[in-house]
């Protein structure tokens, strides 16, 4: 009893992204994680084993999983500090009460290392979340066991042994204490017990030697063991077993084998038919089963089934009994013995009943009343840790009524109806937040009436009626304001009629009809309801005449050409409405030919196909009228520019692209870097952006996006996730410019799930948020100091809702409908001046939008189209004077950027078309005179002019390395600005200087981006503002003046972010601080 090992159940500690070496092929999956992981750990090759489980990331629902097993790796492998030192982690992090199982094992480990007090207050502290845990008890009362309070072992296995009958060693030892104390009757039954389920077991010898033993020779000294505290009267029985009555000749022993146990045994199994039942645990658990077998004369095939583990000594003697064995288990043991070795008496639903324990993979499963050997009434489904996951109810051994069934933390989860074993009625479905999520009704298992669904912080979100399982009638779905999302026709469960999508404004984005379960008629889809986005027309699910999809600024995207339903011709545009490819089929629909065009929409390569095969080039030339056949023998393949300038580079194999592939911009730079095999998209991914750097790298499997994704921001690490066949799944992690983590969360096919945390620039926790199906349900939110400052449950959260952030330094008031921002929003500082004021509708920003700055000047005015920016954008900078203005359709830059001076004369002026710069760049001195004109085409630098003698401007000298070192001078040779670029973005220190050769700005820029000190000057030639910026980014301080040269206001930045102290002066003097941390007013000082 002293010699006990850990006899446990199942499942560690770095985070997934602290691998110094990145596999960019690791797809990211929990359970393959796992399951390789367990497959190490059942070849003992346990260091492999932990490794796996060290992969699980701690947002990932399992992390705490993979830990336990983590630690059982650690016990099985003998790591006794390190399994200490990772135990000791998870208890100090809080972490044992949201898998409670490892309070078992750490409590056990005490156990082991006999410091028995600390293992006392662990098990004390796991029980009130395990309580009904068999396992626990079991290691709890083998803790007891090695104190020697045998008292408190017996009472904790016996509680146990009621939950789980099939806990072999509870019985073991639960009999080994009764005989210890004398108590020979209850620790032969709990012997007898033990080996009627384990007579292979471990104690099994053990168990049989004990009960060999003459019980009136031994265990003869009565002990302080109390086991029950009424009932359990075996003075009769006891007294033949003392004077050893059972060993006399005289005794009529009905096996062959004619030893002690057999004898004793033999008496105390015959004594129950006598015996008068009372309320004591040892005849109402062992009472019932022993009195079966002997009254279903099964007492001889069972004195030989419990010696097998004997089998080896006893030889002959058991193996000449093998079919009284065979017998006794195949027409007992598996037909009677469990209803009667599992029944209990036990409180159930409110009130004491018998009922029988079942098991499943060897634990308790579901328990309940069985009347003739069939499960009749409620039963309780029990979980891993023996909590109720369900309410069954049971008629003739199948499910009829209502069932109930819940998750690990006792939330419903399900409620269905039964009628004799099929699904009869409404059954329903909850979110783990309690919100109902499903309702559907049945017919003889099959849907049949209407079903809904429901968002996950309240409010319906669609609903439809079946027809003996086929979908029938209109799908309505709404948004959580109750606003229609779509209106779908079904008939004989195939679309049939109206299609109409509709976004969270209520404005149509798509609209069509079906017949049969095909597109028959108009399709129309529209980025506001007015706007189109693309149109077509089918008959019986095929396109006639072409197909055409558009940008936001009207012009065409592409236009696909349909003959009899089969595509014959797509031609693709740039945003200015020039062809940039086109692409022509055969009547197979095969591809015959593509050719690129540039941004003028002259065609400078053409690709000829046979059979989906590339087949030959034509490479065409600026200064060659004819183009020139490529030959793709050589399987070496370049795309050039009517300059000449490489576009593409790669390498065929019988028609298909093979090797690494390469894509230019037209400054030369690396635009993507690929690889591919038999024409699929595989292994490493590089994209660049059009400065030269790193966009992001990612991994290709068979075409898909297959494991590590990262992003970065101009070269600087911004973001790490996984992707699974060409789903976003796993762990997922940003971090600020510097490196430092921001956002730690987890991604379930592409959408936010379970928990995401983010941290302040310092480090320190700023929120807390969970989200069940990428909607969020609940967010804390902690200030500065790392104390929390409000909780925000989502749940049906309707009406106005008002925060306080950081002691009061700023507050928000905002509403929501069914837990989505929905109507006004505004923040303010304690001063009362306002920080932000706008408005949702169903969680999207729509028209106005206002942000003020510190100092309390407009610093961003916008319009929104549901969640996207559309017209104007305005920045303002710190003190209030306009910055930039830019235009925007639905979310795309398009139209003119102007940037000002402090005066509001334009700085520069450009257009952009989707992002890209394109069309005339003009730089103006503080006048608001021109003084430099850059031509660009989409983003490619290809002219510029400067000033000439007269004041005008020079003949446009082109650029065709988009590269220049420019000076423009005014007539009377002073300077006017000096800027240089290097492939295509400015590169060094751009000044502009006004007609006196006074400088008027300047800055530093470092391959197209910011770099160092930004400042501008007044007219007198004092600074205005003087900031400094890195890789882009505001980083440092950043300090305006008055004109007369007193300090206006200095702001702090770090990683593009205020951070630190705001200063504002007044007449030079300074009169307010703002303090701020990762962009948040955290303080005010007057």
């Amino acid at each position: 009893m002293k010699n006990l090992f850990l006899s446990l159940l199942i499942i560690g500690c770095s985070n997934v992204f602290s691998q110094s070496k990145r596999d960019y092929s690791f797809a990211y999956s929990t359970d393959s994680i796992i399951s390789t992981a367990f497959g190490y750990y059942q070849k003992e090759q346990y260091s492999n084993a932990i490794t796996e489980f060290k992969k699980i990331a701690k947002t990932d629902p399992k992390y705490l999983v993979a830990q336990y097993e983590i630690a059982l790796a650690l016990f099985s492998d003998n790591k006794k500090e390190e399994l200490l030192n990772h135990l000791e982690t998870l208890y100090k992090e809080d972490k044992m009460k949201d898998y409670p199982s490892l309070y078992t094992l750490f409590g056990t480990y005490y156990s082991d290392e006999k410091e028995y007090d600390k293992a006392e207050k662990i098990f004390n502290e796991g029980a009130q979340y395990l309580s009904n845990s068999s396992n626990f008890l079991y290691n709890q009362a083998i803790l007891y066991l090695r104190k020697e309070d045998n008292q408190k072992s017996a009472d904790i296995l016996k509680k146990a042994i009621t939950i789980n009958p099939n806990l072999a060693s509870g019985h073991y030892f639960l009999g080994a204490i009764a005989l210890e104390n004398g108590n020979i009757v209850e620790g032969s039954m709990a012997l007898l017990s033990y080996l009627a389920i384990a007579p292979n077991g471990k104690f099994a010898q053990e168990a049989i030697l004990k009960l060999n033993k003459k019980f009136g020779e031994n265990y003869l000294i009565k002990g302080n063991v109390v086991f029950s505290k009424s009932g359990d009267n075996y003075e009769e029985l006891e007294t033949i077993l003392r004077n050893q009555l059972p060993l006399r000749k005289a005794y009529k022993l009905k096996t062959d084998i004619d030893d002690v146990i057999m004898r004793q045994m033999q008496a105390v199994m015959e004594y129950s038919l006598e015996h008068k039942m009372g309320n004591g645990f040892f005849e109402t658990t062992y009472m019932p089963w022993i009195k079966d077998v002997v009254i279903k004369k099964q007492f001889v095939g069972f004195s030989y089934y419990m010696l097998i583990g004997l089998e080896e000594q006893l030889g002959k003697e058991i193996s000449k009994h093998k079919k009284e064995i065979t017998t006794f288990y195949e027409k007992y043991y598996m037909v009677d013995f469990w209803n009667q070795f599992a029944k209990r008496n036990v409180e159930h639903f409110g009130k004491t009943e018998e009922v029988v324990v079942y098991l499943n993979d060897g634990k308790p499963f579901i328990l309940g009343p069985v009347v003739n050997n069939k499960k009749e009434g409620k039963f309780k489904l029990l979980g891993e840790n023996g909590n109720i996951e369900g309410e069954l109810n049971l008629k003739n051994d199948e499910l009829d009524g209502l069932q109930k069934y819940f998750d690990e933390k006792g939330n419903l989860e399900m409620e269905k109806m039964y009628a004799a074993g099929k699904l009869n009625g409404e059954k329903k479905e909850y979110y783990s937040n309690g919100n109902i999520s499903v309702i559907e009704n049945y017919k003889d298992d099959v849907l049949h009436g209407l079903s809904s669904t429901f968002h996950v912080n309240g409010g319906k979100n669609c609903e439809l009626n079946f027809t003996n399982g086929e979908r029938d009638g209109a799908l309505t779905c709404y948004y959580p304001n109750g606003t229609k999302s779509s209106v779908i026709t079904y008939a004989n469960g195939e679309l049939n009629g109206s299609y109409i999508l509709y976004n969270e404004l209520g404005d149509i984005t798509v609209s069509t009809t079906y017949k049969n379960g095909e597109i028959d008629g108009k399709y129309m889809q529209y980025f506001d309801g007015k706007i189109v986005k693309a149109e077509g027309n089918y008959a019986n699910g095929k396109i006639l005449g072409s197909y055409k999809k558009y940008y936001s600024n009207n012009k065409l995207e592409f236009e696909s050409f349909y003959i009899n339903g089969k595509i014959s011709k797509t031609i693709n545009y740039f945003y200015n409405g020039l062809t940039s490819s086109e692409l022509l089929f055969n009547d197979k629909e095969e591809l015959e030919s593509y050719s690129y065009f540039n941004p003028k929409g002259e065609k400078y390569f053409e690709e000829k196909y046979k059979g989906g095969e590339l087949k030959s080039g034509l490479q065409y030339s600026a200064t060659n009228p004819k183009p020139v056949e490529i030959n793709l023998t050589k399987k070496a393949f370049t795309i050039s520019s009517l300059e000449n300038n490489k576009q593409i580079t790669g390498f065929f194999e019988k028609g298909k692209k093979t090797g690494e592939w390469n894509y230019f911009f037209t400054n030369g730079n690396l635009k993507y870097k690929e690889s591919y095999s038999n024409g699929n998209q595989t292994g490493l991914a590089y994209a660049y952006n059009y400065r030269g750097q790193l966009r992001s790298i990612s991994n290709y499997e068979n075409d898909a996006l297959n494991g590590v994704y990262e992003i970065y921001d101009s070269g600087v690490l911004n973001e790490v996730s996984y992707y699974s066949n060409g789903t976003q799944n796993g762990p997922y992690q940003t971090f600020y410019a510097d490196g430092t983590l921001k956002v730690d969360g987890f991604i379930v096919d592409n959408e936010v799930n379970y928990s995401k945390t983010t941290y302040r620039q310092s480090g320190k926790l700023s929120q807390i948020s969970k989200f069940i199906e990428g909607e969020i349900i609940y967010t804390e939110s902690y200030d500065s100091n790392g104390k929390k400052e409000f909780e925000l449950d989502y749940k049906n959260k309707t009406g106005k809702v008002n925060l306080n952030l950081s002691n009061g330094a700023t507050t928000q008031e905002f509403e929501m409908v069914n837990g989505n921002y929905n109507g006004k929003f505004t923040s303010k500082d304690k001063l009362g001046n306002i920080i932000s004021d706008f408005q949702y509708v169903n969680g999207r920003i729509n028209n106005n939008y206002k942000h003020y700055s510190p100092f309390g000047t407009l610093m961003f005015e916008r319009n929104y189209y549901c969640g996207l920016i559309n017209g104007i954008d305005s920045q303002y900078d710190l003190v209030g004077n306009l910055r930039i203005t830019s235009e925007y359709s639905f979310g795309n830059e398009n139209g003119k950027t102007i940037r000002y001076y402090h005066n509001k004369a334009k700085m520069f002026e450009y257009n952009e078309l989707d992002g890209l710069t394109d069309g005339e760049y003009i730089y103006y001195n503080q006048k608001g005179e021109p003084i430099l004109k850059v031509d660009y085409e989409s983003n490619a630098l290809v002219s510029y002019a400067t000033l000439n003698k007269t004041g005008g401007f020079s003949e446009k000298i082109k650029t065709p390395t988009e590269s220049a070192d420019i000076t423009s001078t005014y007539s009377n040779g002073k300077t006017a600005i000096k800027v240089n670029f290097v492939k295509g973005v400015p590169h060094g220190k751009l000044s502009v200087f006004n007609a006196e050769g006074k400088v008027e700005y300047e800055a530093n820029y470092k391959n197209g981006l910011f770099e160092g000190e930004r400042t501008e000057y007044y007219t007198n030639g004092k600074v205005y503002k003087k900031e400094n910026l890195k890789n882009g980014d505001f980083e440092g301080t950043h300090t305006y003046f008055k004109e007369d040269g007193k300090p206006w206001l200095t702001a702090n930045y770090k990683n593009d972010e205020l951070h630190g102290d705001l200063l504002i002066y007044t007449n030079g003097v300074l009169t307010l601080t703002k303090k701020y941390d990762s962009d948040e007013l955290v303080e005010i000082i007057k």
